[in-house]
Formats: C-alpha cells, sequence, structure tokens
C-alpha cells in the first residue's frame, strides 16, 4: 500500500515548506543573532558611558568646591586680613603713612574679611559654607554661618589627615551639618560634604585650615536625579577609598560588602564592568564600575540582567511574531503554488462526488479512464475505484470506529480547566506579590506548574492515587487564594491508591463543587471520600453548597436514561455538560460496571459518586 502522503500536491508542498522553513529559520536566527547581541552591547555600553557620565558630573560639582578653597589658599589678600583678624586684641595701630592713629577692631577686621571671602566664594555660590580655622582652636565662619566659635583640633577627625596632607584636598562626607540646617527653612535635615586644605601663609607656613561646604543633594544631584528616573531601575553606589558609602544615603557597608569586593579587580585599570550572580537573590547582573582619581570615589552601577534586557525582550517577541507571519505566509503561498501544479486531481475529486452509498460497490460507479499523464494520479485514481467496491461492506464498521474515536478525543477535551481559575491564580500571585508573601508565592506556583503539567500530560489513565494529589494540589491553590474560608477533607480507602482510573476524573468533580459552594457564604467545605466495596469502588465528592435545583436533576437523569436506553452516546460539548462528560468516561471505561450518581445531601448540598469495577 503506497504512502497517501507521496503524492504530487504533498510531496511539492512538503518540499517547498521544508525549504522556506530551512532558510527562513537560518535567516531569522542569524538576524536575531546579530541585533539582540547588537542590542545587549548597547544596553551594556549605556550603562558604562552612564556611570563615566554621572562621574564627571559629580567631579566637576567637587571641582567647583576645589575651585573656591585654591581661591582662598592662594590669596594674598586674604591671608593677609586673615592673619590681621587673628592677631588683633581690640588695641589701636598706626598705619605706616599717616601719623594720626587709627582706630581698628576685629569687628572691622571680620568685615573686610568677610567681604573678601564672599567675592572669593563668587555670585554663582559654588559652596554654601566656608570655615577658616588657625591652629590654635579659632573658627570663623562666612556664608550662612557668620560667626566666630572655637574648636578643639584633636577632637576633629578630618584635622590629623588635612595637616598630613600638606596643603592637598581632603573630602570628607556625607554628614548630618546641624550647623546649615538650622540657619535655612526646611524641616528636613541637611547633609553636606566639606573639603578641606591646609592654608599657609606667605612664608609657607601652616596658618590655618580652609574647609569649603556644599549640599550633599547638590553634589550629587546628577546621580539623585537619575536614579528616579532609570530606564533599567538601576542601583548606584558611590563610595571612597576607605569604603565609606557616600550614596545611597545612610546605606550600610555590609549591604554592598560582595559589589564592592567584586569591584576590586578594576581597581588598578580604574574602569571595568562585568555580569555577575546576586548571591542574595540569585539573579544575573551587570555591575559597571568607575574610578575618580581626582575625588578618590568609585562609581558602581548595578542592574539586573532582566531589567537591562528589557528591549531585547520586547524586540524578541516582535520578531518571533513577525517570522510566525512571514513563515505562514510563505507556506501558504507554497501550498498554493502546489496546488496549482496539481490541479488533475480535481478530477478525481469530481469522480468522488459522483459516488453515493447506494452504488457503492455495486458497479454503476464512474470508471472513465483519468489520462492525467501523471503516474502517481492515474493509479491513485484507479485505487479509488478499486476501494469503491470495498467500501460498503466496511462503511458502517469504519464509521463507528470513527465516531467512537472522535468521542474520545471530544471527552479528552472536556476536562478543560476554567480560564477563570488561571486568570484568579495569576491575580492571587499579584496581589501576593505586593505584599512580598514569598513562601506562599513558591507554593502556589510549585502546585500551579504540578497541577498544569499533570493536566497537559498525554497519559489517558492513572492510578488513583496520582489523580487525587493533583486534586489536592488543586485545593490547595485554591486554599491559599481563599484562605480560611475553604475548608476540604480526604477520607479514600489506601487501597484503592494503586486502582488506574480515567485521568481528571475526580478533579473537575471538586471544581464543580467550588463553584456552586463559592456562591454561598463560607466557609465552604469540601470532602472526598472513596471506599472498596467488594468487586468495585466508588469516589464521592460532597460540598455544603446550594446543591442541584430539580430542574438540573431531572434533565441530568432523563439524559443519562436516554443513553442507557439506545446505547448511543451522544456528541460532546466543550461546555456545559461537565457531570455527563464524566458519566460518558465512565461507561466507554467501565461499560455496565460504571457508577454514577448524583443526588441533594439533607444537610445542605450535594454529593456526586463515582465508580467502576475492579
Amino acid at each position: 500500500m503506497r504512502n497517501k502522503f507521496k503524492n504530487i500536491q504533498s510531496v511539492l508542498f512538503m518540499t517547498y515548506s521544508l525549504i522556506i522553513i530551512v532558510v527562513f529559520t537560518v535567516l531569522v536566527l542569524w538576524f536575531y543573532h546579530w541585533s539582540s547581541n547588537l542590542l545587549r552591547a548597547n544596553a551594556t555600553s549605556y550603562i558604562v558611558n552612564m556611570g563615566k557620565s554621572l562621574q564627571e558630573q559629580t567631579d566637576s560639582e567637587i571641582q567647583k568646591m576645589n575651585n573656591v578653597s585654591l581661591n582662598v589658599i592662594y590669596s594674598g589678600l586674604i591671608k593677609d586680613q586673615f592673619k590681621k583678624y587673628l592677631s588683633d586684641q581690640g588695641g589701636v595701630k598706626v598705619q605706616e603713612s599717616s601719623e594720626m592713629p587709627v582706630p581698628s577692631t576685629s569687628r572691622e577686621y571680620a568685615k573686610e574679611l568677610a567681604d573678601i571671602l564672599t567675592a572669593a566664594i563668587g555670585p554663582s555660590r559654588p559652596v554654601e559654607q566656608l570655615y577658616l580655622y588657625d591652629l590654635t582652636g579659632k573658627v570663623y565662619g562666612n556664608g550662612f554661618d557668620n560667626s566666630e566659635s572655637a574648636y578643639v583640633p584633636g577632637e576633629k577627625p578630618w584635622y590629623k589627615p588635612v595637616v598630613a596632607l600638606d596643603g592637598g584636598k581632603y573630602i570628607q562626607g556625607p554628614i548630618l551639618d546641624k550647623s546649615i540646617s538650622k540657619y535655612i527653612s526646611i524641616k528636613d535635615p541637611q547633609y553636606t560634604i566639606s573639603m578641606f586644605r591646609l592654608f599657609l601663609d606667605t612664608y609657607n607656613s601652616p596658618m590655618g585650615i580652609v574647609e569649603v561646604k556644599q549640599y550633599y543633594n547638590l553634589i550629587l544631584k546628577s546621580i539623585i536625579n537619575y536614579t528616579q528616573r532609570s530606564t533599567y531601575q538601576e542601583r548606584i553606589l558611590v563610595y571612597d577609598q576607605s569604603g565609606s558609602i557616600i550614596f545611597p544615603l545612610n546605606a550600610a557597608a555590609t549591604q554592598y560588602e560582595y559589589e564592592m569586593n567584586l569591584s576590586k579587580q578594576f581597581q588598578a585599570k580604574g574602569e571595568g564592568h562585568s555580569f555577575y550572580v546576586d548571591p542574595l537573590t540569585s539573579e544575573k547582573a551587570l555591575l559597571s564600575f568607575q574610578h575618580s582619581d581626582y575625588t578618590g570615589w568609585n562609581t558602581v552601577i548595578i542592574v539586573t540582567e532582566d531589567k537591562l534586557f528589557i528591549p531585547l525582550n520586547s524586540f524578541t517577541q516582535k520578531i518571533v511574531l513577525l517570522a510566525i507571519f512571514l513563515l505562514l505566509f510563505a507556506i501558504l503561498l507554497s501550498f498554493v503554488a502546489a496546488k496549482k501544479i496539481t490541479q488533475p486531481i480535481l478530477k478525481i475529486h469530481r469522480t468522488i462526488r459522483s459516488i453515493r452509498p447506494d452504488n457503492l460497490g455495486s458497479g454503476r460507479s464512474p470508471s472513465m479512464e483519468l489520462n492525467s499523464g501523471l503516474n502517481e494520479l492515474d493509479q491513485l485514481h484507479w485505487s479509488f475505484l478499486r476501494m469503491s467496491e470495498r467500501l460498503k461492506e466496511s462503511m458502517e464498521t469504519s464509521l463507528l470506529a470513527q465516531s467512537q474515536e472522535m468521542q474520545a478525543k471530544l471527552v479528552a477535551l472536556q476536562s478543560q480547566m476554567n480560564p477563570h481559575f488561571l486568570y484568579n491564580t495569576l491575580a492571587t500571585i499579584h496581589v501576593m506579590a505586593e505584599e512580598n508573601m514569598n513562601q506562599q508565592i513558591i507554593a502556589m506556583t510549585e502546585n500551579m506548574s504540578d497541577f498544569l503539567r499533570y493536566f497537559s500530560s498525554d497519559q489517558s489513565s492513572v492510578n488513583l492515587q496520582t489523580e487525587l494529589s493533583h486534586t489536592d494540589k488543586y485545593l490547595e491553590i485554591n486554599s491559599i487564594r481563599h484562605g480560611r474560608k475553604l475548608q476540604y477533607s480526604f477520607d479514600v480507602d489506601e487501597e484503592m491508591f494503586d486502582l488506574k482510573i480515567p485521568k481528571l476524573i475526580v478533579q473537575p468533580l471538586v471544581e464543580n463543587a467550588l463553584k456552586f459552594a463559592t456562591q454561598f457564604e463560607p466557609p465552604w467545605d469540601i470532602r472526598i471520600t472513596g471506599q472498596l466495596q467488594g468487586n468495585s469502588w466508588s469516589v464521592t465528592v460532597s460540598d455544603n453548597g446550594p446543591g442541584f435545583s430539580a430542574d438540573s436533576l431531572q434533565r441530568l437523569h432523563s439524559r443519562i436514561a436516554e443513553m442507557d436506553k439506545n446505547h448511543n452516546i451522544p456528541a460532546l460539548q466543550l461546555d456545559g455538560m461537565g457531570l455527563l462528560n464524566i458519566y460518558i468516561r465512565l461507561k466507554l471505561t467501565y461499560g455496565d460496571g460504571a457508577q454514577f450518581s448524583i443526588h441533594n445531601l439533607s444537610t445542605g448540598g450535594a454529593a456526586v459518586t463515582i465508580g467502576g469495577s475492579i
């Protein structure tokens, strides 16, 4: 017997389709590989360049502070005036160019010094506060705080490092600055970053220390603004050479200990990036490192791979949809081309249409020559005429077999899971995710995964223990969703666990019971019981819901009685016949040994019992 797929149209269609699929798949995979690598490189480059940009903007703000400190320490006028201010004890000094005494007070020196320092800061105010410290314990402020006060050098944590740097800059911060906070109207506490330099006189001898301050949120405004509008929900870390975290504010070093250790590999080069697996979340992430020689600060940008490649995922979806559309279109064209080549087959079709059931095998069927010029078609036509002679006697058997086959296939579809169950489960997971109910999410997704895997398997029959196990998972999913409103119990004889039964024969009953039980006020009670009786088994599913209406019971019993009387199986439906289809599956499996009964309970609710022979 020749293979029915080896006709001209099928061969041409499959050949054309195979060529199109292979060529198209290769092109799509190549294009996707090229474009995805490009998108990955662009996304990674964007993060790296953004790290450089943020570091440069931060360095620029520090540079402004540094310029002010340099203006102060290299200003001879400031040095002279500060020296007069500190050495003045309130007496009378005589000008060299005049014999008349001119009174000189600390207030006058302070005013002149304030004017000079204000000019040094400039109108754009790149710093908000400036302090001049002498080395004996006095400090003079200019800015919000214009007071003179005392300090203890040894108690200042920055004092020794500044003196040791011998004129080099020393950056401290951020710190909660109460001295500035009290001069402004903003209620929020203000953090500042300070830069210190040793202040030398004209003979290069230390005479004091210059401190310039700027608000923390102004120096790091580029980083703060970027985190608020970040594309990939990046985390940004800024820390100094000692490992103290500058951004985020008040972050614990232990929180970023792994990332800081990972960044050490880039210290020598001053920049770099790599992918790593976060030990806390097990997520793959990109780490971009930038070191500033100017400030000594390290800027690290951390972004998870899922967030980084969101554009790639969107692009992938579009490519897949476009590829499917183009592939289907190409296959359609191949089908049209193959069909056009095989037009002679239409003649065979006319012959087939002219045959009626009453002339099958009677010799009255058409016997004209096809003369298609193609051996395959001529032989197909001859085989059909020969087949018609034997078709009559086997038609009833074939139709019955086909009917049973179609019914069996459609019966398998009757156990479709209600899509509302899936929607409600996903909605519940969404709500639990917002509440950080991680353990419940894990339990629900594991049960859901197992249930869907069982639901979609090719097995037609399973043992009762497997069916009850997945029914329990279904109830557990609903229990997580409804909480204490749902109560259920299993009381099944363990000797029944190894019995082979049709798959998804118990769970739909539980689903049906839960559907109607939830129409009443909770708690909802679902009970599954099973027992052996001689050579038969039975399982009962009961609930405390509203029960079946009288009309529903009458219709269902009438349909069952009709099937039993006529010994026929009606056409199955995918919706609206759940219980009846379960009865049909039991009948097909156990024949007269099938058990199926439904009734309302005297205490309220309904019960459905199924079973079969062993």
